[in-house]
């Protein structure tokens, strides 16, 4: 049954014209990546902090007690940055194949852009983009994984903020409204790592006025049957076994 769906889910990427991919938080899980969502790091975070990891990531506890977030920041959310794997780079090929038009995604760890893809819309920010909010100077992750304490900026002494977006702030307007042109554009929308009812997918879904729905995510759910082609298991382990 498996070999089946892979055979259509290879003759349906490939028949489209437009393609374009949402990639969810399953993703970041599937490759090693740090995810404070997850309940049992939450529980650990909690143990060690006193402090929800949602309530620690957020615009308001980096403003109000910027020592703890950067504690947080450098010794666990970016302690893992996960690993780039096959289905990630059939991605990559698909895309040089001009096949995928599009990632969409909240991953803040890039793993799309690490694994060579250029077109990549990333709405949450990325942990490798890190800027001075007084004089703009450009910081890599390692300045912020290797600074003591609060990194600052070597420039102007101010402190360096990682350009991803925190609990309490909006997504940038217009990448929002790039992403939303994207998938109207779309004649096939690639779901990775999430369901039909994530945040990711309604907030897009709206816009998509193609053919074909294609969904890969581990976990059954009551909104699958809306997908044109649903395959459960992990969706870089799905993509990976496709020979392109």
């Amino acid at each position: 049954m498996i070999d089946e769906k892979l055979s259509l889910l290879k003759k349906m990427l490939l028949e489209s014209n437009y393609l374009v991919a949402l990639k969810g938080i399953g993703v970041s899980k599937e490759c090693g990546c740090t995810s404070y969502r997850r309940s049992e790091y939450a529980y650990e975070i909690e143990e060690k902090y006193g402090r929800s990891p949602e309530e620690i990531f957020s615009a308001g506890f980096y403003n109000a007690r910027v020592n703890e977030f950067f504690d947080f920041y450098k010794h666990d959310l970016i302690s893992d940055l996960g690993e780039i794997n096959d289905g990630l780079r059939n991605m990559k090929k698909l895309e040089d194949m001009g096949v995928l038009k599009m990632i969409i995604t909240r991953d803040i760890f890039s793993l799309a852009s690490r694994a060579g893809c250029k077109n990549v819309i990333e709405l949450h920010g990325s942990i490798y983009h890190n800027e001075c909010p007084h004089c703009k100077t450009q910081y890599s992750l390692e300045y912020i994984q290797n600074s003591k304490g609060v990194p600052k900026c070597e420039k102007c002494g101010t402190t360096i903020r990682p350009q991803v977006v925190l609990a309490g702030e909006m997504v940038n307007n217009a990448l929002a409204t790039r992403a939303a042109d994207e998938v109207s554009k779309a004649d096939t929308l690639l779901l990775l790592g999430c369901d039909m009812s994530s945040t990711l997918a309604e907030s897009f879904l709206r816009y998509f006025t193609g053919n074909r729905v294609i969904l890969i995510h581990d976990r059954e759910h009551y909104a699958d049957s809306r997908a044109d082609l649903c395959i459960h298991g992990k969706s870089m382990d799905i993509l990976g076994q496709l020979e392109l």
